[in-house]
């Protein structure tokens, strides 16, 4: 019986030698586009930035990330169609770019090679312990670089085509601007003020609002108002104090600096609708106004931007309607085995 056992243990130890001889090795290729390799690290490295996009569109900050929905689909699920998305894209950039003839200069090459460096300096370590590293790190880098250059390419052949009409439609059907004053809430000494102070500053707040909406100027009517406010806080009003506590600034349907509501309200509203805005703990008075006084003002200061982006969509989608029918095969177990739960975010 003892004999048995201990031949048994024997037998135990061997394999579990023969076990550790043995190599355990990881899939080196995730899936293929269009019959191209996706070797692993370049597919962590877009899984990576698909989880990193997938977070950022989390509405409540503190919640799981793969325990989540994105846009209305399970996160796991969503961050795995964004990878595969960028694979396809990636197939694409190196194919469109060597078809086009195009090369790096010295320069770019350069600057590409010193902006990795510092890059993989700064995050080798949480590169790494994704399973990313340098030399598909540099792929996924050099794509991004050969991107916008067909971009700038694309871009160059298209924005002729764009009539300032078609220019100023697509601003104002994107943008809204507002103008916004901000009183103060402390005396001279930097002190809180008293509530009945408060309520004086609410009350002259609530004014210029309906003053506003009444047809007036936040330029000519700010600085009024904001000298009352000087003066119920007990401090000392200058002329050019107002530059201080006014500012102009644009949304978009998806900023995130106000409350949703505030922001949808304000892309609802017409140019010249005004109101407090309630989410600060301080008044703010806000009007919407023209995106450009005029078109020398829209030439000079919007219209190379408002370009540059209708054209970069415009390149975006023909990059996702051409990569659509591609042929991907993925490997069931590599993408098992590249989970994204097992996605470190720190180390």
């Amino acid at each position: 019986m003892k004999l048995k056992k201990f031949t048994g243990l024997l037998l135990c130890a061997a394999l579990a030698l023969s076990m550790a001889a043995c190599k355990f090795t990881t899939p080196a290729v995730v899936m293929t586009v269009e019959g191209e390799d996706i070797p692993a690290g370049l597919y962590l490295m877009y899984q990576y930035q698909a989880y990193s996009s997938a977070k950022s569109k989390l509405e409540d900050k503190s919640a799981k990330v793969l325990k989540s929905e994105i846009e209305g689909v399970k996160a796991e699920e969503w961050i795995h169609n964004e990878t595969v998305a960028s694979a396809k894209r990636y197939v694409w950039v190196e194919k469109a770019f060597a078809e086009a003839g195009l090369t790096f200069t010295e320069e770019e090459q350069a600057s590409i090679d010193s902006q990795l460096d510092a890059i993989w300096a700064n995050n080798e370590a949480l590169l790494a312990a994704n399973g990313i590293g340098r030399e598909n790190y540099r792929r996924f880098y050099e794509c991004e670089a050969k991107y916008e250059k067909l971009l700038a390419e694309y871009q160059d052949g298209e924005s002729d085509k764009i009539t300032d009409a078609e220019a100023k439609k697509y601003m104002d059907e994107t943008y809204s601007r507002i103008q916004t004053l901000v009183l103060p809430t402390t005396d001279a000494d930097s002190a809180a003020l008293p509530g009945e102070k408060l309520e004086e500053l609410n009350v002259l707040a609530a004014q210029l609002a309906d003053d506003l909406n009444a047809g007036g100027s936040m330029d000519e009517l700010g600085p009024e108002t904001l000298e009352k406010a000087f003066e119920i806080c007990g401090r000392e009003y200058a002329e050019d104090t107002a530059s201080s506590y006014m500012s102009k600034s644009f949304l978009t349907a998806e900023s995130t600096s106000y409350s949703e509501e505030f922001v949808q309200g304000v892309v609802a509203a017409e140019v010249g609708a005004a109101g407090v805005y309630d989410g600060y703990s301080v008044p703010m008075i806000y009007q919407k106004i023209a995106n450009y006084e005029d078109n020398d003002d829209f030439t000079a200061n919007y219209k190379t931007t408002i370009l540059s982006e209708i054209t970069s969509a415009a390149f975006s989608d023909k990059v996702e309607e051409e990569t659509a029918a591609y042929a991907v095969t993925e490997d069931v177990s590599a993408v098992k085995t590249y989970s994204p739960s097992k996605i470190r975010e720190s180390v």
